[in-house]
């Protein structure tokens, strides 16, 4: 299926030390525990941040309390034909009249290219609470279309005035979401992903390095 010839695009945020997280999320801590020279034969590393920092999926026990965690993720959700889409400047908040104006036709995993991709490519690391993101009722547009995966380039699916109904319309439908994406070199269309997160056993969700593969 892949090749030495295939044209991947990492779509991962770096994990680094000051990078932006949601707030009363810990911060990043990536230190080094020993040095070569330092009485070590060799350079280790010790690292500590939330699950929710940076690229990362959620899973139902995210939002809800007796949904299934990260033992139970089928990872065929998080690789296969994906297509992303791209939203014009203008749009702050993507609603269900205005995923309906969408051409899509790949319903089953869907990436969300809005001007939250430009933050990072302008490196700008203070958190936006004025970041794009997807309404409750778009959330029941893509329960009703049978998506499985929906994903966005910010560290919330949801608006930051309301975290909570978004989620839930999506994680109790048993979609999986994917958060923190940096897709400003990413063209609109049609791609392979290849998503693997951390197996954090019984975990609400897990830090993932995602990729699209060019289908051309």
């Amino acid at each position: 299926m892949y090749g030495e010839d295939m044209n991947l695009i990492d779509i991962s945020m770096e994990i680094k030390n000051g990078m932006v997280i949601w707030p009363g999320d810990p911060e990043v801590n990536i230190n080094w525990m020993a040095r070569i020279g330092k009485d070590s034969h060799a350079n280790i590393s010790e690292l500590s941040f939330g699950l929710h920092t940076g690229t990362h999926i959620d899973v139902p026990k995210h939002f809800v309390e007796n949904g299934w965690d990260m033992d139970s993720l089928d990872l065929t959700v998080l690789m296969g034909s994906v297509e992303v889409v791209e939203f014009p400047e203008d749009v702050n908040l993507i609603t269900y009249e205005i995923l309906e104006k969408q051409e899509m036709q790949n319903f089953e995993r869907i990436l969300f290219k809005t001007r939250n991709s430009r933050l990072w490519a302008e490196n700008i690391n203070d958190f936006r609470e004025d970041f794009v993101a997807l309404s409750a009722c778009g959330a029941d547009y893509l329960v009703s279309k049978g998506c499985r995966l929906v994903g966005i380039d910010y560290l919330s699916i949801a608006p930051f005035t309301d975290p909570k109904t978004t989620h839930v319309k999506l994680l109790e439908a048993g979609i999986v979401i994917l958060e923190g994406l940096n897709l400003y070199k990413v063209q609109p269309g049609k791609y392979d992903l290849i998503c693997l997160p951390l197996k954090l056993a019984g975990r609400e969700g897990a830090s993932a390095r995602a990729i699209l593969c060019a289908t051309d």
